[in-house]
């Protein structure tokens, strides 16, 4: 309770784990399995900011060529343009929209941008808020069966120390509510908590729930069943363990892919706006 007090420092991860080692008498290992979940967790994060950190870095760079193209290059073609009297195709009329909505109302496109920045950082910090933040980043493709995959792990594996230092179930399932660090599962298990005390046992009641694969649910039931569910939840969580890993690696060869096509997208738009009615004005010329 001491080390509640301490929020920044202390986490609820560690303030439950702590609690759990001192209601069975067994802290020394609870906490070398929370280090290791700290530790795996860590290299997970990195992993996934590396295979991010490049595909941001293009992202912010294609947009200032976009904003560059629209703001300087497309402008001096249009006046070239304009005085020949060509009627413009689409590509290159939707270009000079673009290119005066920019220029004439940057300063509400800024400031709405800035405005939407803070309403969401502060509704991201209400329990309703994270619930639709980790909702919503749940059901990404490709970024979200990596979020999923983490939050399992870290469910199978607290669950496995909580069962092994012979936590009550109940009193279990309310650490790993403050603990899975995703308020939407963790609203799952609240909703399922009413099924569980009424003894309908734990597989049954999370096959009802989205975020708990057949696996998981099979595994837990197999548990439940043979009296060794921490030794399943542990078999679970090695498995998720290289699951992430995989989908890290398989979210970093998506993206490329994705970057190539919308790199392509923006390089022919402005190719089609400028080189059209280029070919038209030379048309012009030749007759």
């Amino acid at each position: 309770e001491a080390l509640q007090k301490f929020p920044r420092i202390f986490s609820p991860l560690y303030c439950a784990m702590i609690r759990a080692g001192e209601l069975s008498g067994n802290v020394p290992s609870v906490l070398d399995r929370l280090i290791y979940i700290i530790e795996h967790e860590h290299k997970v994060k990195s992993d996934i900011k590396s295979a991010l950190r490049y595909p941001f870095i293009v992202v912010i760079a294609l947009g200032v060529a976009f904003v560059i193209l629209l703001t300087v290059v497309v402008p001096k073609f249009v006046a070239m343009f304009s005085k020949s009297g060509l009627t413009l195709p689409l590509p290159t009329q939707i270009a000079v929209l673009l290119h005066a909505f920019l220029v004439n109302y940057w300063y509400l496109i800024l400031g709405f941008l800035v405005i939407i920045i803070f309403a969401l950082a502060v509704y991201f910090k209400t329990p309703q808020g994270k619930f639709v933040r980790d909702s919503f980043f749940l059901e990404i493709p490709i970024i979200g069966p990596v979020f999923k995959k983490a939050a399992l792990s870290r469910f199978a594996s607290i669950f496995a120390i909580l069962q092994t230092s012979g936590v009550p179930v109940m009193q279990s399932l309310s650490i790993l509510s403050e603990t899975i660090g995703n308020e939407a599962i963790a609203r799952a298990f609240e909703n399922l908590r009413e099924r569980i005390e009424e003894g309908a046992g734990i597989s049954a009641p999370l096959k009802s729930s989205k975020y708990f694969t057949p696996m998981v649910v099979d595994m837990i039931a197999i548990g439940e069943e043979s009296g060794n569910l921490d030794e399943m939840l542990r078999e679970i969580s090695k498995h998720y363990d290289d699951e992430v890993e995989y989908a890290v690696k398989g979210m970093s060869d998506a993206i490329g892919p994705i970057l190539i096509v919308g790199l392509a997208a923006v390089v022919g738009f402005f190719a089609l706006a400028i080189f059209m009615p280029m070919w038209d004005l030379t048309k012009l010329a030749t007759r």
